[in-house]
């Protein structure tokens, strides 16, 4: 079966490019030749996009690369009605920067309970604002999802949290981006979740923790208080092997993005799509 289609998140890659101490054509060229023909831009509603955001789209189309997916980021939950009705029309303009560049994908993620709110509540009303986003995109050929939020373990983080937002939405046609890493914060194994969700997803994250010192510095703490910290993909505990093999007889042939968690990140990009493809073959 063919490798997967395979991407790159482009948040790790901000601060190099922003500083200048990455060319913009050095990071296409390189992820190119290593396999990668997709990239995942944050649209910056109300802000210019980085300086070196057009020359980067034109030169990843120019070699044939697509915008695999877009990662609206915003909080349609927020402390009030006004502040959600502020993120949903954010999430709307970033669903028409994606028709306007050609991604078919797009993850809202972000959203966590207001002050005083319950997790339950907070979570209707994300579906709620899930549901009135897809209403107003409604056949602009732009698939919304979203994932397992590993910032907020407690909210839509665990397999059964992002099925239930899925279900109160009342849409259908909400789909779950599946990330292997972030179940790990609300103590779930991946591939477990993985066979949970295979109805619903049609996108992948895919990244690696390792297990850092409860009581250190850095990284996430899950529900339990496991302490994880990012690691070369394939190298930590997030069962990134047995996705891959699971993603692989589920006959999955869509997009697999890499968000690589060390630096540089251009070095870790090459040798991710490396041991992808050696997985995956």
């Amino acid at each position: 079966m063919p490798v997967p289609q395979l991407s790159v998140m482009l948040f790790p890659f901000h601060h190099e490019l922003n500083e200048g101490i990455l060319r913009v054509g050095t990071l296409v060229e390189e992820l190119r030749a290593s396999g990668i023909m997709g990239v995942e831009p944050m649209p910056m509603c109300g802000q210019d996009q980085p300086t070196w955001w057009g020359e980067l789209h034109r030169a990843a189309s120019d070699v044939g690369m697509r915008i695999s997916c877009c990662d609206i980021i915003g909080d349609l939950v927020g402390e009030d009605d006004s502040e959600r009705q502020k993120a949903i029309d954010a999430a709307v303009w970033g669903i028409e920067w994606c028709r306007e560049v050609n991604c078919a994908v797009a993850l809202l993620a972000g959203s966590r309970p207001g002050s005083g709110m319950s997790n339950e509540e907070g979570r209707r009303i994300y579906a709620e604002s899930l549901a009135m986003i897809a209403d107003r995109t409604e056949g602009s050929g732009v698939t919304l999802t979203i994932e397992d939020f590993g910032v907020y373990p407690d909210f839509t983080c665990s397999a059964a949290h992002v099925l239930e937002v899925v279900r109160l939405s009342g849409r259908p046609d909400l789909k779950v981006t599946y990330d292997n890493g972030n179940f790990l914060f609300a103590d779930e194994k991946p591939t477990e979740c993985l066979q949970r969700v295979k109805d619903h997803f049609v996108y992948v994250h895919l990244k690696d923790f390792a297990l850092g010192d409860p009581d250190g510095e850095g990284g996430l703490k899950s529900l339990a208080g496991n302490r994880y910290i990012g690691c070369p993909i394939g190298e930590g505990v997030a069962e990134v092997a047995p996705c891959l093999t699971m993603l692989r007889q589920e006959g999955y042939d869509g997009w697999v993005s890499l968000e690589v968690g060390v630096s540089p990140p251009l070095d870790e990009a090459v040798r991710s799509a490396a041991y992808v493809n050696r997985e995956w073959d």
